[in-house]
Protein backbone atom coordinates (compact mmCIF):
# COMPACT_ATOMS: atom_id res chain seq x y z
CA UNK A 1 0.00 0.00 0.00
CA UNK A 2 1.25 3.85 -0.64
CA UNK A 3 2.18 5.83 2.36
CA UNK A 4 -0.97 7.66 4.26
CA UNK A 5 0.78 11.24 4.93
CA UNK A 6 -0.62 13.77 6.15
CA UNK A 7 -1.20 17.39 3.61
CA UNK A 8 0.41 19.49 7.02
CA UNK A 9 4.01 17.11 7.27
CA UNK A 10 6.92 18.24 5.93
CA UNK A 11 9.25 15.36 3.84
CA UNK A 12 12.30 16.19 2.76
CA UNK A 13 13.09 15.00 -0.63
CA UNK A 14 16.02 12.90 0.08
CA UNK A 15 13.43 10.85 2.41
CA UNK A 16 13.12 7.08 1.67
CA UNK A 17 9.73 6.41 2.76
CA UNK A 18 8.23 2.36 2.40
CA UNK A 19 5.20 0.77 1.78
CA UNK A 20 2.26 1.45 4.44
CA UNK A 21 3.55 4.08 6.32
CA UNK A 22 1.74 6.69 8.39
CA UNK A 23 2.78 9.92 9.05
CA UNK A 24 0.58 12.28 10.98
CA UNK A 25 0.16 15.99 11.62
CA UNK A 26 2.58 18.39 11.30
CA UNK A 27 5.60 15.64 11.17
CA UNK A 28 8.63 16.75 9.99
CA UNK A 29 10.99 14.36 8.17
CA UNK A 30 14.58 15.60 7.19
CA UNK A 31 16.73 14.23 4.32
CA UNK A 32 18.70 10.68 5.00
CA UNK A 33 15.64 9.27 6.54
CA UNK A 34 14.14 6.04 5.89
CA UNK A 35 10.96 4.82 6.92
CA UNK A 36 10.98 1.26 6.42
CA UNK A 37 7.51 -0.87 5.23
CA UNK A 38 4.45 -0.28 8.42
CA UNK A 39 6.43 2.57 10.28
CA UNK A 40 3.53 4.67 11.99
CA UNK A 41 4.86 8.51 13.43
CA UNK A 42 0.74 9.27 15.05
CA UNK A 43 1.26 13.49 14.51
CA UNK A 44 4.04 16.36 15.62
CA UNK A 45 7.22 14.07 15.07
CA UNK A 46 10.43 15.35 14.33
CA UNK A 47 12.99 12.57 12.32
CA UNK A 48 16.68 14.39 11.53
CA UNK A 49 19.07 11.91 9.26
CA UNK A 50 21.00 9.83 8.94
CA UNK A 51 18.18 7.64 10.27
CA UNK A 52 16.47 4.58 9.43
CA UNK A 53 13.81 2.96 11.31
CA UNK A 54 12.44 -0.83 11.04
CA UNK A 55 8.96 -1.89 9.92
CA UNK A 56 6.24 -1.88 12.35
CA UNK A 57 8.40 0.89 14.81
CA UNK A 58 5.34 3.61 15.93
CA UNK A 59 6.60 6.59 17.14
CA UNK A 60 4.03 9.01 19.05
CA UNK A 61 3.47 12.77 19.42
CA UNK A 62 6.16 15.12 19.93
CA UNK A 63 9.05 12.72 19.90
CA UNK A 64 12.54 14.48 18.74
CA UNK A 65 14.26 11.88 16.88
CA UNK A 66 17.88 11.60 15.26
CA UNK A 67 19.05 14.88 16.05
CA UNK A 68 22.80 15.58 16.70
CA UNK A 69 24.76 14.80 19.62
CA UNK A 70 24.75 16.74 23.04
CA UNK A 71 28.25 16.99 22.95
CA UNK A 72 30.56 19.80 22.52
CA UNK A 73 33.02 17.49 20.02
CA UNK A 74 30.18 16.86 17.94
CA UNK A 75 30.83 19.03 14.31
CA UNK A 76 28.40 18.09 12.27
CA UNK A 77 29.89 14.60 11.14
CA UNK A 78 27.67 12.61 9.51
CA UNK A 79 26.73 10.42 12.44
CA UNK A 80 23.74 7.98 12.39
CA UNK A 81 21.13 6.10 14.03
CA UNK A 82 19.95 2.58 13.57
CA UNK A 83 16.30 1.65 14.91
CA UNK A 84 15.34 -1.63 14.63
CA UNK A 85 11.53 -3.41 14.05
CA UNK A 86 8.68 -3.42 16.24
CA UNK A 87 9.57 -0.45 18.63
CA UNK A 88 6.71 1.02 20.53
CA UNK A 89 8.20 4.57 21.05
CA UNK A 90 6.21 7.06 23.67
CA UNK A 91 5.13 10.77 23.49
CA UNK A 92 8.11 13.16 23.98
CA UNK A 93 11.38 10.91 23.74
CA UNK A 94 14.38 12.37 22.16
CA UNK A 95 16.85 9.60 20.28
CA UNK A 96 20.43 11.29 19.51
CA UNK A 97 22.82 10.43 16.56
CA UNK A 98 26.40 9.17 16.90
CA UNK A 99 29.89 10.94 17.65
CA UNK A 100 33.28 10.39 16.08
CA UNK A 101 34.15 9.32 19.48
CA UNK A 102 32.00 6.39 19.86
CA UNK A 103 31.50 4.60 16.25
CA UNK A 104 29.35 7.48 15.12
CA UNK A 105 26.30 5.48 15.27
CA UNK A 106 22.93 4.99 18.04
CA UNK A 107 21.73 1.83 17.70
CA UNK A 108 18.95 -0.06 18.74
CA UNK A 109 17.11 -3.07 18.90
CA UNK A 110 13.90 -4.75 17.96
CA UNK A 111 10.72 -4.70 20.62
CA UNK A 112 11.51 -1.85 22.83
CA UNK A 113 8.89 -0.34 24.67
CA UNK A 114 10.40 3.33 25.30
CA UNK A 115 8.11 5.38 27.59
CA UNK A 116 7.26 8.52 27.33
CA UNK A 117 9.84 11.23 28.36
CA UNK A 118 13.07 8.99 27.70
CA UNK A 119 16.23 10.17 26.35
CA UNK A 120 18.69 8.21 24.43
CA UNK A 121 22.23 9.89 24.37
CA UNK A 122 24.74 9.41 21.71
CA UNK A 123 26.28 6.32 20.68
CA UNK A 124 24.14 4.36 22.90
CA UNK A 125 23.74 0.68 22.08
CA UNK A 126 20.39 -1.03 22.74
CA UNK A 127 19.29 -4.77 22.68
CA UNK A 128 15.98 -5.98 22.43
CA UNK A 129 12.32 -6.46 24.10
CA UNK A 130 13.40 -3.87 26.93
CA UNK A 131 11.31 -1.50 28.81
CA UNK A 132 12.14 1.43 29.81
CA UNK A 133 9.70 3.48 32.14
CA UNK A 134 8.83 7.29 31.74
CA UNK A 135 12.00 9.74 32.26
CA UNK A 136 14.64 6.86 31.80
CA UNK A 137 17.97 8.85 30.80
CA UNK A 138 20.58 7.14 29.40
CA UNK A 139 23.64 8.87 29.15
CA UNK A 140 25.80 8.65 25.83
CA UNK A 141 27.84 5.07 25.26
CA UNK A 142 25.42 3.25 27.19
CA UNK A 143 25.09 -0.45 26.21
CA UNK A 144 21.83 -1.99 27.65
CA UNK A 145 21.18 -5.36 26.92
CA UNK A 146 18.28 -7.21 25.92
CA UNK A 147 15.29 -8.21 27.93
CA UNK A 148 15.95 -5.61 30.89
CA UNK A 149 13.51 -3.41 33.13
CA UNK A 150 14.14 0.40 33.60
CA UNK A 151 12.61 1.93 36.33
CA UNK A 152 10.88 5.19 35.94
CA UNK A 153 13.00 8.42 36.17
CA UNK A 154 16.30 6.13 36.00
CA UNK A 155 19.36 7.91 35.16
CA UNK A 156 22.59 6.01 33.86
CA UNK A 157 25.79 7.91 33.46
CA UNK A 158 27.74 7.46 30.09
CA UNK A 159 29.61 4.25 29.50
CA UNK A 160 27.90 2.41 32.14
CA UNK A 161 27.09 -1.25 30.80
CA UNK A 162 23.82 -3.36 31.82
CA UNK A 163 23.63 -6.96 31.23
CA UNK A 164 20.79 -9.46 30.06
CA UNK A 165 17.69 -9.49 31.60
CA UNK A 166 18.30 -6.82 34.96
CA UNK A 167 16.20 -5.27 36.84
CA UNK A 168 16.79 -1.07 37.87
CA UNK A 169 14.61 0.33 40.05
CA UNK A 170 12.91 3.73 39.96
CA UNK A 171 14.66 6.77 40.52
CA UNK A 172 17.99 5.09 40.51
CA UNK A 173 21.64 7.00 40.18
CA UNK A 174 23.61 4.02 37.93
CA UNK A 175 27.11 5.02 37.84
CA UNK A 176 28.34 1.17 37.65
CA UNK A 177 28.31 -1.80 35.14
CA UNK A 178 25.07 -3.91 36.35
CA UNK A 179 26.05 -7.38 35.65
CA UNK A 180 22.88 -9.90 33.85
CA UNK A 181 20.44 -11.39 35.29
CA UNK A 182 20.21 -9.38 38.45
CA UNK A 183 18.08 -6.81 40.07
CA UNK A 184 19.80 -2.96 41.53
CA UNK A 185 18.06 -0.04 42.99
CA UNK A 186 19.08 2.95 45.06
CA UNK A 187 20.74 6.07 44.98
CA UNK A 188 23.66 5.08 44.50
CA UNK A 189 22.37 2.23 42.72
CA UNK A 190 23.39 -1.10 44.22
CA UNK A 191 22.76 -4.89 43.28
CA UNK A 192 19.98 -6.26 45.81
CA UNK A 193 19.47 -10.11 44.04
CA UNK A 194 19.30 -11.92 41.07
CA UNK A 195 16.22 -11.17 38.75
CA UNK A 196 14.47 -14.59 39.67
CA UNK A 197 11.19 -13.49 38.12
CA UNK A 198 12.66 -12.52 34.95
CA UNK A 199 14.46 -15.66 34.58
CA UNK A 200 11.81 -17.34 34.90
CA UNK A 201 9.53 -15.32 32.46
CA UNK A 202 12.42 -15.38 29.90
CA UNK A 203 12.11 -19.49 29.95
CA UNK A 204 15.43 -20.61 32.40
CA UNK A 205 15.23 -23.50 33.34
CA UNK A 206 15.22 -23.98 37.15
CA UNK A 207 18.87 -25.91 37.38
CA UNK A 208 20.36 -22.55 35.32
CA UNK A 209 18.43 -20.54 38.04
CA UNK A 210 20.23 -22.22 40.96
CA UNK A 211 23.64 -22.12 38.96
CA UNK A 212 23.09 -18.39 38.70
CA UNK A 213 22.20 -18.01 41.98
CA UNK A 214 24.77 -19.99 43.17
CA UNK A 215 27.58 -17.99 41.11
CA UNK A 216 26.23 -14.58 42.42
CA UNK A 217 26.18 -15.92 46.11
CA UNK A 218 30.18 -16.82 45.80
CA UNK A 219 30.90 -13.36 43.72
CA UNK A 220 28.87 -11.26 45.57
CA UNK A 221 28.39 -12.42 48.89
CA UNK A 222 31.22 -14.39 50.33
CA UNK A 223 34.01 -12.75 52.08
CA UNK A 224 37.87 -11.92 50.26
CA UNK A 225 39.15 -10.47 48.00
CA UNK A 226 37.20 -9.97 44.63
CA UNK A 227 39.37 -11.78 42.49
CA UNK A 228 39.46 -15.00 44.77
CA UNK A 229 35.73 -15.08 44.56
CA UNK A 230 35.63 -15.08 41.09
CA UNK A 231 38.01 -18.02 40.40
CA UNK A 232 35.94 -20.00 43.15
CA UNK A 233 33.09 -19.00 40.91
CA UNK A 234 34.71 -20.25 37.80
CA UNK A 235 34.95 -23.21 40.00
CA UNK A 236 31.80 -24.04 39.98
CA UNK A 237 30.79 -24.03 36.37
CA UNK A 238 31.65 -27.27 34.53
CA UNK A 239 30.18 -26.20 30.90
CA UNK A 240 31.78 -22.62 29.96
CA UNK A 241 28.63 -22.87 27.65
CA UNK A 242 26.26 -22.36 30.71
CA UNK A 243 24.62 -19.23 31.52
CA UNK A 244 26.27 -18.37 34.40
CA UNK A 245 29.50 -18.02 32.18
CA UNK A 246 28.22 -15.24 30.73
CA UNK A 247 27.85 -13.27 33.95
CA UNK A 248 31.57 -14.16 34.42
CA UNK A 249 32.53 -13.29 30.85
CA UNK A 250 30.54 -9.77 31.81
CA UNK A 251 32.55 -9.54 34.48
CA UNK A 252 35.49 -9.61 32.92
CA UNK A 253 34.88 -7.21 29.85
CA UNK A 254 34.79 -4.24 32.44
CA UNK A 255 36.31 -0.83 30.34
CA UNK A 256 34.83 2.30 31.84
CA UNK A 257 32.99 1.59 34.70
CA UNK A 258 33.23 -0.71 37.93
CA UNK A 259 31.06 -3.60 38.82
CA UNK A 260 28.21 -2.57 40.88
CA UNK A 261 28.28 -4.16 44.36
CA UNK A 262 25.86 -4.47 46.83
CA UNK A 263 25.19 -1.83 49.37
CA UNK A 264 27.95 -2.48 52.23
CA UNK A 265 26.04 -1.04 55.08
CA UNK A 266 23.57 -4.08 54.80
CA UNK A 267 23.11 -7.18 55.04
CA UNK A 268 21.77 -8.72 52.19
CA UNK A 269 21.58 -12.69 52.07
CA UNK A 270 20.03 -14.64 48.69
CA UNK A 271 17.70 -17.01 50.18
CA UNK A 272 18.58 -20.59 48.62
Amino acid sequence: MSPAIHPTAIIDKKAQIGNNVKIGAYCVIGEDVILHDDVCLHSHVVVEGPTAIGRKTQIFQFSVIGTPAQHNLFKGEPASLEIGEGNIIREKVSIHRGTKIGGMKTVIGDNNFILADCHVAHDCELGSNNILANGVALGGHVKLGNNCYMGAYSAVQQFVRIGDIAMIGAMAKVTEDIIPYSIADGMPCRLRSVNTIGLQKQNFSKGQISEIRAVYKTVFNKKGDFASRLMEARKLLNNPESVAWKLLEFIGMRDKRPICMQNKARDIVIED
